[in-house]
């Protein structure tokens, strides 16, 4: 669990001056605000990448992710960016648990190769997933369809045969959705699975994880999306257009720092971006 502590910091920097409630609207005004305002980044990745190894991959151990949040504004990918969230949740009240997906990516294994979180209120899980950042949970009930609405973070669940499909639009991409299936059957699984495919994905194979060999950096706001790959810019409006654009490293810093809100220090940090295949 997170010390009682650390979970008064964060709920500060999230934008509460008290607990919410343990209720559905209290987990929407969390998941709303963890959506806003932790970023979907590798950048503690890439730095343990070029670094000695000699520890774990950093940033997968909720605690450890909440004090580089806190101190330097990074993220994560998928693993501990939802581990931390399911351990605040928790901590606040919440039946949260964390649940393995497959994102269903060309060229990618899919076998656990994303993780999730589902809470349960009443009689119904929700998802609760970081790095879709959809601001609003997702209902699961098992053979109905359902949505978070239809603006541009928006995410569907189409039911089959073994559970639900979590439909979502990546990137620039707003025409054709990205599928991560959830391994429902396989049930919660704990905080060491978790930081085992963490591990796994930071293996220097591309097969594990397309974000090992250059900075990704996603914002979510209420009103647009941001992202940044390879010197590129991604802006996606209210009104779902993409704009793109090629960017200094100046330029990319300056964004960094005051759009996507990283400490100056751990922008100078980052290491310059590799070749594909490297």
């Amino acid at each position: 669990m997170i010390p009682p502590g650390l979970v008064e910091r964060v709920l500060l920097k999230l934008g509460f001056h008290s607990r919410p409630d343990a209720d559905l609207s209290g987990l929407n005004k969390i998941y709303a605000a963890y959506s806003h305002r932790v970023p979907n980044d590798n950048v503690q990745k890439r730095l343990w990448l070029v670094g000695e190894k000699s520890k774990q991959v950093t940033g997968g151990d909720p605690i450890e992710f909440f004090e580089n949040w806190l101190k330097h504004g990074t993220g994560g990918t998928c693993f501990p960016s939802n581990g931390a969230l399911c351990e605040l949740l928790n901590s606040l009240g919440f039946n949260a648990r964390r649940i393995l997906g497959a994102v269903l990516m060309e060229g990618i294994e899919h076998d656990g190769n994303h993780g999730t979180v589902l809470v349960r209120i009443g009689d119904t899980d929700y998802l609760a997933d970081a790095q879709l950042a959809s601001f609003s949970v997702l209902p699961l009930v098992a053979g109905q369809p359902a949505s978070t609405g239809d603006g541009i973070h928006d995410l569907r669940a189409v039911p089959f045969e073994r559970g639900f499909e979590v439909q979502w639009y990546p990137g620039s991409n707003r025409q054709t959705p990205m599928v991560t299936r959830l391994d429902l059957q396989r049930g919660a699984v704990d905080h060491g699975t978790f930081l085992a495919q963490y591990a796994l994905s930071a293996l220097r194979d591309r097969k594990r994880s397309p974000f090992n060999e250059a900075l990704f950096v996603g914002r979510h706001f209420p009103d647009r999306i941001l992202n940044i790959g390879r010197n590129t810019l991604t802006i996606i409006s209210r009104d779902n257009e993409v704009a793109k654009r090629e960017i200094t490293a100046a330029e990319r810093a300056q964004i960094l720092i005051e759009e996507c809100g990283l400490s100056p220090e751990i922008v100078g940090a980052i290491p310059p971006d590799e070749e594909p295949g490297v």
